[in-house]
């Protein structure tokens, strides 16, 4: 699968777990981004629906101050 391919298909399952991606902020990209990097480090480029839904549930109900724990987290890095 070419990589062009590959990426409208990571965008299309983001989009089916996140909704409009115009409307996520930058600090839900950012989360996103490094979530989709540790998918990918873990099942390859063709990552599985339910982990995207997985990855977005484990933040939306365990980070409950998500700015200030991103904000830290890149801090640190």
């Amino acid at each position: 699968m070419s990589e062009n391919s590959q990426l409208n298909k990571t965008y299309a399952l983001l989009k089916e777990v996140y909704g409009p991606l115009e409307n996520l902020s930058q600090t839900q990209w950012s989360q996103i981004e490094r979530g989709v990097k540790a998918l990918m480090k873990e099942h390859g480029p063709d990552i599985p629906l339910e982990s995207l839904k997985a990855m977005k549930h484990t933040y939306d109900n365990y980070h409950p101050e998500k700015d200030v724990a991103l904000g830290f987290m890149s801090t640190e890095q």
